[in-house]
């Protein structure tokens, strides 16, 4: 069951998280054949790093793109989990990692985030929504978070206005 090199399967999924392994996602996901959608997001949404971070912030964190589209396509993953430490969702951690890291790459996790249903209207545990904590430099992030933000509290897009949009959230029901 994935164990071949004696990590456990959620040893193996933030590993595949830190070093953006979709090979090693995929075997860990093949693990889980058999089980249920909702009993494979489970697994996904409880599997904290040790500083409790969710998978998604742990992507986040080590700018692994590949693998965060890959979770955002598992049905009824959790898209706003919050961090232990500073209740921070993972767009506070894309933010921080286009701030002080790659530009263009946080700023494309930004987008994914929003698009896949994550919520920029969501503060950390020091009032901050992910737009507040921006760097000038980061302001295509800025603006993202701002329209989707806007998108949200005007109640402009509808569960299923977007057929061709699914991601994977655990708003999919039909």
């Amino acid at each position: 069951m994935g164990d071949a090199d004696g990590a456990s399967p959620r040893e193996q999924i933030i590993e595949a998280c830190r070093r953006d392994n979709v090979h090693l996602f995929q075997e860990v996901l093949d693990s889980l054949k058999g089980k249920s959608k909702e009993e494979i997001a489970k697994f996904f949404n409880e599997v904290v790093d040790t500083m409790g971070n969710h998978l998604l912030h742990v992507c986040a964190s080590y700018g692994s793109y590949d693998m965060m589209n890959e979770l955002l396509d598992v049905e009824f993953l959790e898209c706003d989990p919050l961090t232990r430490r500073d209740k921070e969702t993972p767009l506070h951690t894309a933010v921080r990692y286009a701030n002080e890291r790659e530009l263009e790459l946080g700023e494309a996790m930004v987008k994914m985030l929003c698009e896949a249903g994550g919520d920029p209207r969501i503060r950390d545990g020091h009032g901050r929504k992910p737009a507040d904590t921006c760097a000038p430099r980061a302001e295509g992030a800025k603006a993202t978070l701002r329209q989707e933000e806007y998108i949200l509290s005007e109640g402009l897009r509808k569960e299923n206005d977007d057929d061709e949009e699914a991601t994977g959230s655990a708003s999919d029901s039909e």
